[in-house]
């Protein structure tokens, strides 16, 4: 076994605080690139070509955000307003409970949430373990 191999940390969990924002923290598990690679697979739909008379593949980008977010966000606290929304029927001190429907919506929703996402999960260094002194 290769010394990398056997230094690769299986599922590494973290909380990030998200930017500008205090008190929002998000739970989030690295995904390396065979989780990505899973992840996308199953995102695949096949068309046929009329033009080649071939099979092609294509990437279902709603199944993908769906599987990417089940996977990559663990849970969070504190959420803010990140997107547009309608207060009229609603508590502005309400705060909106963490769940995988909540998560998507979300993702879906606020480019910038989905890019704060995207940069943690290539940020590699957050997600490395420590020796415990």
């Amino acid at each position: 076994m290769s010394k990398i191999a056997s230094l690769h940390a299986q599922e590494t969990t973290i909380e990030v605080e998200y930017p500008d924002i205090e008190g929002f923290i998000i739970s989030l598990v690295y995904l390396n690139r065979d989780d990505l690679t899973k992840i996308r697979n199953r995102s695949l739909t096949y068309k046929f070509n009329k033009r080649t008379r071939q099979r092609e593949e294509e990437v279902d980008n709603d199944k993908f955000l769906d599987e990417y977010t089940k996977r990559a966000i663990k849970g969070w606290k504190g959420l803010p307003q990140l997107l547009p929304i309608d207060m009229s029927n609603t508590d502005p001190n309400e705060e909106i409970s963490y769940s995988e429907t909540e998560a998507l919506e979300l993702i879906k929703n606020s480019t910038v949430f989905d890019q704060f996402i995207t940069d943690c999960m290539q940020d590699y260094e957050k997600f490395t373990i420590e020796n415990k002194e």
